[in-house]
């Protein structure tokens, strides 16, 4: 049994990997992009729009899907779907063809997460946490390497060098058809699984405003990540770098953020919750400052520090949720990781509408009072739960 268990953790990290690969690359591509079709940075800030908003607002209805035809033959769809139509994106001969592949595309993600999630879960009842980390680090590591295997196919090949995805993405499927396709993934008999609608429980105000200032956070860290991956290889370029050590930095930006997401979790159970979600915005904050002041060695350094602060507070806001409302687990995650990036998209068009207006330094500019917004939300939230007599992580 456990040797079955353990495949089946490494299976799910391989999806992840696999699927985060093959979608993770856009910004290395949006240099070209802006050359190629002459984009704005408010058209180019729209597509990452549509991969925020399509992939999060969708996905309740993909985890529906899911659940009614089988995670099994989600995840092998999604994957070779994501890859298909993400590869694509470089044999586009138009803006307008960029814009569709794209939104086409991310559903490939929207459909994947929660049939990934179930697979996850699926692998051990008694260590579920455990097999979350690995499925999560799977994604971390595909969302890093992305860049950097896509940037070696458009050495190679050009702006359709974007291909490599494909065969990847492709073999991945075939493989998790056969491996998956005799997986029971039936959790009927877990009564936790169904707990939520076999019970339904009036959510209390005070529950939803907790959950609303989590939420809340979570846009504003949201909105700065997905900015600064969307214009980080262009503002590289512009200091008079590569496209290619554009990709490195934001795969050294991607790595940040996964090992931070390894470190928020335990350091969280020490110090507080909230504590360490206002220590994580207050620095990014700071190292934004001084990301747009400091010389190329020390950007590829703060670039790092804000990957791990953006890695800190990831699973930290989920626990909060999960924490604000035990009696609904899955809505309080779903609100955070669905709800709170749908914004990222819409702050990296702000972000790049401000570009145009001025320049891209001073879009970036902007990013600085973000996370000072999130660290409001989080006092507000600790206030609150001072005030409620709830004693608060």
């Amino acid at each position: 049994m456990t040797t079955y268990l353990t495949r089946f953790v490494f299976l799910a990290a391989l999806a992840h990997f696999v699927l985060e690969l093959s979608a993770s690359f856009l910004p290395i591509v949006y240099p070209l992009l802006i050359t190629t079709f002459a984009l704005s940075y408010s058209q180019i800030g729209l597509i990452a729009m549509v991969v925020s908003l399509f992939g999060a607002l969708t996905m309740p209805l993909f985890g529906y899907l899911s659940d009614r035809f089988g995670a099994n033959r989600m995840i092998v769809f999604s994957i070779a779907w994501i890859g298909l139509l993400m590869g694509s994106i470089g044999l586009a001969g138009s803006y307008g063809a960029i814009v569709i592949l794209v939104g086409l595309g991310v559903l490939g993600s929207a459909a994947f997460h929660p049939a990934g999630a179930v697979i996850a879960a699926a692998s051990a009842k008694e260590n579920r946490g455990t097999a979350m980390s690995f499925f999560s680090v799977g994604g971390n590591l595909g969302a890093a390497m992305s860049p950097l295997w896509v940037a070696m196919g458009i050495s190679w090949l050009g702006l359709g060098g974007t291909v490599v995805v494909i065969p990847v993405a492709l073999l991945t499927a075939f493989l998790l058809y056969q491996q998956l396709n005799y997986v029971d993934l039936d959790q009927k008999d877990d009564p936790k699984s169904h707990s939520a609608a076999a019970s339904p429980i009036k959510m209390p105000r005070s529950v939803m405003l907790s959950l609303a200032l989590i939420t809340f956070v979570v846009m504003t860290r949201s909105w700065f990540q997905v900015s600064m991956i969307t214009y980080l290889p262009e503002w590289i370029q512009s200091q008079g770098q590569s496209i290619a050590f554009g990709g490195q930095v934001l795969a050294i930006f991607l790595v940040a953020v996964g090992v931070g997401s390894m470190t928020g979790g335990p350091l969280s159970d020490w110090l507080g919750r909230w504590r360490i979600v206002a220590i994580s915005l207050a620095v990014l904050s700071l190292a934004q400052w001084g990301f747009l002041n400091a010389s190329i060695l020390w950007q590829v350094v703060l670039i790092a520090v804000m990957g791990l602060m953006i890695g800190a507070s990831f699973p930290v806001t989920i626990v909060m949720a999960q924490e604000a409302w035990p009696a609904g687990v899955g809505l309080a995650s779903s609100l955070v990781m669905g709800v709170g990036w749908a914004p990222g998209g819409l702050g990296a068009w702000i972000t790049g509408w401000l570009a145009d207006q001025s320049s891209l330094g001073a879009g970036l500019q902007s990013l600085i009072m973000v996370p000072l917004l999130g660290v409001i939300g989080v006092l507000v939230y600790a206030a609150l739960h001072r005030r409620s007599g709830q004693q608060s992580q």
